[in-house]
């Protein structure tokens, strides 16, 4: 197969792999994010942690365009209105601060005419007057994190132009456990606990709603599962100062026309990526340990202006071990670091053996009238697999700030010569819909590297002729090792044109 003909030949993405993806991008969700390679260097930059990858672009265009058609007054008689749909469905609607509702919660009275200005603020500017003790703020106010364990908890903040028709509104949302209407610093507010598990052991999520009518904003905060509690989450919310421009624009020309909106598809075909190809397509390019090939790289070597740069790269050692110390005498400073993914510590006792992991199989609810349900649990035994990579620049220019992704795919291969990435809810029947996989196979260690504000995924200097080693490791299940490839490109859990270009390094023969 010629890899220019697969995006016409891409399947449709089975659901199980669509809610492994989801479930992934929520752990990762961030604010900007431009495209594949771009989106890998902004989150880069501004974080020092690893990409979230094309997927969350699938779920972030959705919740925008969601959100675009809200409305409110100029005053601040403006506020929003709950309904619950079913025991976990809960739609938003906005209306005047006056308007009555009947003893059984619905709006009575119809909206008071609301002034709808012509222009509004061309941006805003977003400022934390009060953040949680250890956390930070950046990408110009609209992420919030922990400074020294990213991985504990944040706040994705984002903002919707409103719209000209409040009538029109409604805003639904899912998996809804409990929610609550609120007034913050005098601007009204719906907060939302949302549960994708219906014994609440997963993914449990906030996401507050605040509206800015001065500004003809509505801002929505998604706060990620970890350390951060409900009176924290509003604290930060209530003490938000939230600016407009000088600069105006008509609101005409804020508000997109409809026929003008993107078409949202969950199925990524057209982004050059599948679940599955023919076999000829990924051994065509297909690398072992050892070879040297070329892939390309993003530095900011000239006088910084982003760009990209054709290096080598070669996988020179591989090995597989039990326990951290793998990584080296100093494992224990490294799981204690903060700088790499929590699963480092959580996978692994005081010793550094690595503990199994629990794998959920669940029957999917609707997220109106249930939620997902467990039908069977299982351990998988887990492996630390580290490798050391060299990368060479053959150019004449020296290099900057070299970013690098070393991700791991699992890919199966049919009767019918198809490879797939590898669900393992569909090895045997029963009745579920997925797998519930607590991580990825994105890099969990690596060794840091890069100036201060670029992050630690970067080679500092590459000069013309030079090589430079890296170490990287991931946290595998055994089970999985026979269907293991090394994605030089970064990425997990779809199958990329530009990847399949690159080619795997193939890490099937590794001992389990």
């Amino acid at each position: 197969m010629n890899l220019e003909n697969l995006r016409e030949e891409f399947p449709e993405m089975p659901e199980s792999m669509r809610t492994m993806i989801e479930r992934e991008v929520a752990a990762q969700m961030s604010v900007e994010t431009p495209t594949r390679k771009a989106e890998q260097q902004q989150k880069h930059r501004s974080t020092g942690r690893k990409k979230a990858g094309k997927t969350f672009l699938l779920v972030a265009a959705a919740a925008a365009i969601m959100c675009t058609t809200v409305a409110a007054g100029t005053a601040i008689r403006a506020r929003f209105f709950t309904e619950t749909e079913g025991n976990y469905g809960v739609n938003i609607t906005i209306g005047s601060a006056e308007t009555e509702t009947d003893s059984e919660g619905s709006m009575a009275a119809t909206l008071a005419e609301l002034e709808v200005p012509e222009e509004i603020p061309a941006s805003v500017t977003v400022e934390a007057s009060y953040l949680p003790e250890g956390m930070v703020q950046y990408n110009d106010g609209w992420k919030i994190d922990y400074e020294d364990d990213i991985w504990g908890g944040s706040f994705s903040i984002a903002e919707e132009i409103m719209g000209e028709n409040p009538a029109e509104t409604q805003i639904s949302e899912t998996n809804v456990v409990d929610s609550e209407e609120l007034e913050l610093n005098g601007h009204y507010a719906v907060w939302l606990e949302k549960e994708y598990l219906d014994d609440g052991s997963e993914n449990t999520t906030q996401m507050l709603y605040i509206l800015y009518p001065e500004v003809w904003r509505i801002l929505r905060i998604y706060c990620m599962n970890g350390k951060v509690t409900k009176d924290e989450l509003l604290a930060v919310a209530e003490g938000l100062i939230v600016t407009g421009s000088e600069e105006t624009m008509l609101l005409a020309d804020a508000l997109p026309e409809e026929d003008d909106l993107p078409e949202i598809d969950d199925d990524p075909e057209e982004d050059g990526a599948c679940t599955a190809v023919e076999a000829s397509a990924v051994e065509e390019n297909l690398h072992q340990i050892g070879d040297s090939f070329e892939i390309s790289a993003y530095s900011d070597s000239e006088a910084d202006e982003e760009s990209f740069h054709t290096v080598s790269v070669r996988v020179s050692e591989v090995w597989v071990s039990d326990n951290m110390s793998a990584l080296g005498d100093d494992w224990q400073s490294i799981l204690d670091s903060g700088i790499y993914t929590n699963d480092l510590q959580t996978y692994s006792d005081e010793d550094g053996n690595l503990l199994p992991i629990q794998i959920d199989y669940v029957k999917a609810g609707d997220g109106v009238n249930s939620l997902n349900t467990v039908v069977k649990t299982e351990e998988a035994e887990q492996k630390l697999i580290c490798a050391t990579i060299e990368y060479t620049n053959n150019g004449d220019a020296a290099l900057h700030n070299v970013l690098y992704n070393a991700d791991l795919i699992t890919l199966t291969e049919d009767d019918d010569g198809m490879i797939a990435i590898y669900d393992r809810s569909t090895l045997e029947e029963g009745d579920w819909d997925y797998a519930t996989i607590p991580r990825g196979y994105a890099m969990d260690y690596y060794t840091a590297g890069g100036e201060e504000t670029n992050g630690s995924n970067y080679i500092t200097d590459l000069s013309a002729g030079e090589t430079v080693t890296v170490t990287v490791a991931w946290i595998v299940r055994a089970d999985e090792m026979p269907y293991l490839y090394l994605n030089m490109e970064g990425g997990s859990y779809l199958i990329y044109v530009e990847d399949l270009a690159t080619g795997y390094v193939d890490f099937r023969s590794l001992e389990s």
